[in-house]
């Protein structure tokens, strides 16, 4: 038994293969204004998005109307003279993510040109840190007066990265000083790979009211670094090294152990909001001392320079003769640079 096909019927039908893989293999693009649109995407460039459609022909797109899009193979994108070629996926509305290779980052939709832009390879020397100042006086049955001080500095040059700062705090309620203390801390980095560095950290801590008056931690080690781009930065690092704890007598004693460093920051909303943590939590390696010295919060932007800050910090020692469990909550301005 044989069939035969009329040339109307066979043309037909190969059409309808044609739209049926087009269809599936198919890209799309998900418009602001609820309109879903499929067809090839090309390209990216200059905020255009280039898509061939089989309704209406060759498309150029503004990018800011788009809220997200999916594309079945890797296309090309552009910005300025950077050409990067990745496939992208959709997420909820806004968002995209940026696939290269087996390695995926989610990327807000507005900020897009922003993550597009390299971060320059360079050994020169480059600076950054900001000083945050609150302050705050209320009178009523009695009369209190608090002030935070915090500054932080990182300066890169090549392989090597500093970071240091500082921190001063004062609670006085009318004649009684219920806080007072402040921090230094020095950390040095050499990266040795992308992503692989060595540390070496240094930090101390004195305080006027507690019977714990002193913490100095000394200690080395391995660190990776999970990103560092215009999105923001996660590390972590294990130090081994030395705890020594003073106390208001003049007495002392030490320990051998080993800490995890971490330092977190992302900006969101278009580098208008900063959320930040970083700190340490240690133990001794004879299991009785127990530290946790973190601080995480939010950085708004008001100007190119200045900021709006809140932040919750946590100080907590066990296993000493004097048990410390401080908790700050600050609020104030700052000065980036």
């Amino acid at each position: 038994m044989s069939f035969a096909l009329s040339r109307p019927g066979l043309t037909g039908l190969l059409l309808l293969s044609v739209l049926t893989t087009g269809t599936a293999r198919a890209d799309t693009v998900w418009m602001k204004n609820g309109d879903r649109l499929s067809g090839t995407l090309r390209s990216l460039s200059d905020k255009k998005l280039v898509m061939d459609s089989p309704y209406g022909g060759t498309l150029s797109l503004d990018w800011g109307a788009v809220s997200t899009l999916s594309s079945d193979k890797p296309i090309d994108l552009r910005s300025g003279k950077t050409v990067l070629k990745a496939q992208l996926k959709d997420a909820e509305p806004g968002y995209i993510v940026v696939r290269k290779g087996t390695e995926e980052q989610r990327v807000q939709v507005a900020r897009f040109e922003e993550f597009m832009k390299p971060k320059a390879k360079t050994d020169s020397l480059t600076w950054t840190g900001n000083i945050d100042v609150g302050v705050s006086l209320k009178k009523a049955s009695t009369r209190t007066q608090d002030s935070h001080f915090s500054y932080n500095n990182k300066i890169n040059v090549g392989k090597w990265r500093n970071d240091f700062g500082g921190t001063f705090t004062r609670e006085k309620e009318d004649d009684s000083m219920n806080t007072e203390n402040y921090s230094l801390r020095y950390a040095l980095d050499y990266k040795f790979q992308e992503r692989l560095f060595w540390q070496g950290r240094a930090s101390y801590k004195r305080d006027w009211v507690e019977d714990l008056s002193e913490q100095a931690l000394l200690g080395t080690g391995p660190g990776y670094q999970f990103w560092d781009n215009e999105l923001g930065s996660f590390s972590l690092a294990l130090l081994g090294g030395a705890f020594t704890y003073g106390y208001s007598d003049g007495s002392e004693d030490s320990h051998l152990g080993a800490s995890l460093r971490w330092d977190y920051q992302r900006f969101l909303e278009g580098r208008k909001i900063a959320l930040f943590s970083r700190g340490d939590t240690g133990h001794s390696l004879d299991g009785n001392i127990f530290s946790l010295d973190a601080e995480v919060g939010l950085r708004y932007q008001l100007t190119s320079w200045s900021s709006l800050n809140v932040s919750y910090g946590h100080n907590l020692v066990s296993g000493t003769r004097d048990t410390l469990n401080e908790r700050n909550f600050t609020t104030g301005l700052g000065l980036k640079w």
